[in-house]
């Protein structure tokens, strides 16, 4: 199956979040256009995935999110750098400017979506246009450097945009020595693991090194990745073992890394495995094409459900209907986008200017 030429229909990575990286179909010697509808699927899940993880956030049972779905924030970035470190390489002439100022100016969009929405959140909160603005500024520093968590909003997305920032180096640094991506996120790797080993790992840095991971795996054969995805025991073997590490280690930074990287296997191998012509496929296909639309649009109905259904859910039957409603409604506006977006051609540029 081919993917259609139509603007509506290009891909794009949140960031997974995941966040902000086109995909076009690739010459058949990087894979098959299958595989690369497979990869949408897999942000789609991803998408689906942060609704209930979000809707359990907003629920009593708050502490399980944490517990049990740690890897979906490392995954968006992951996931993105993946896509940067095959992609980019594969579709652009890393002898020219060009793949170089398109990050840029995708990571440059990204941060400005991140500031523009925190700062209209610090506004809301204090009720002050000026009391927002110097909250937002006392609280710059640990948002925009060490990064906890609770001082902003779609904190995803300010990782994602720092490593877009950089991966324009990472690139190149790849494209002269072929090896140097693999190189560099082993080191970065190891110095995560020691600030964690030390009590000092920074979260923002954290998820940096999960795009960086996410971008050495790029440079690995992708039919040997293929093969693997082909066969259900190597990915649900990896996930156990995931599974098993964290229930007796935590999420430390190597497991919650490891986690994040055996739950996007895993995703991919269903979605090898998947009929993604079906109805329900398509539907999941299209969310991961507009995964940062829809990392962003799941906030604001999980807030506005609750707010409408009388506060937040005690019992896990009100966790599955705010889980189900969510990603309902979400998918009837991702598909009410990308209506607009055929029919009206301002509608199409107005969306690319802010997420293409």
């Amino acid at each position: 199956m081919k993917l259609s030429d139509d603007p509506a229909q290009r891909t794009f990575m949140p960031v997974t979040a995941a966040a902000a990286v086109e995909i076009t179909p690739l010459p058949a010697a990087w894979t098959a256009p299958a595989r690369i509808e497979a990869l949408d699927w897999t942000k789609g899940a991803l998408i689906l995935c942060m609704v209930v993880y979000h809707a359990i956030n907003y629920s009593a049972f708050r502490p399980l999110a944490f517990r049990y779905l740690a890897f979906l924030p490392p995954s968006f970035i992951l996931i993105t750098g993946f896509l940067v470190g095959r992609v980019y390489a594969s579709k652009y002439d890393l002898n020219s400017s060009r793949p170089y100022v398109r990050l840029v100016e995708r990571g440059a969009k990204l941060l400005l979506i991140f500031v523009l929405l925190n700062l209209l959140c610090f506004i809301a909160r204090e009720r002050s246009l000026l009391d927002g603005l110097g909250e937002f500024c006392d609280r710059a520093g640990v948002i925009f450097g060490y990064g906890n968590g609770r001082n902003a909003i779609f904190e995803v997305l300010l990782p994602i945009a720092y490593f877009l920032l950089l991966a324009p180096v990472l690139l190149w640094a790849r494209w002269r020595f072929s090896s140097s991506a693999l190189g560099l996120a082993g080191l970065v790797f190891l110095l995560c693991v020691t600030l964690d080993l030390q009590g000092g790992s920074i979260k923002n840095l954290v998820l940096l090194s999960a795009g960086i991971i996410g971008m050495g795996f790029g440079v690995l054969p992708m039919h040997r990745m293929n093969g693997l995805a082909g066969r259900w025991w190597p990915a649900l073997a990896a996930y156990l073992v995931y599974r098993l590490t964290s229930y007796y280690f935590g999420e430390r930074y190597p497991v919650q890394m490891f986690g994040a990287t055996t739950s996007v296997f895993l995703l991919y191998c269903c979605a090898v495995h998947c009929n993604l012509a079906s109805w329900a496929g398509r539907q999941v296909i299209l969310l991961g094409r507009y995964s940062l639309l829809g990392y962003l649009l799941q906030i604001l109905l999980l807030q506005v459900l609750v707010a409408v259904g009388g506060g937040k859910p005690t019992h896990w039957t009100g966790v599955l209907v705010l889980s189900a409603s969510t990603a309902l409604l979400l998918l009837l506006l991702v598909r009410g986008v990308q209506r607009l977006r055929k029919g009206n051609r301002l509608a199409d540029l107005c969306y690319r200017s802010i997420f293409g």
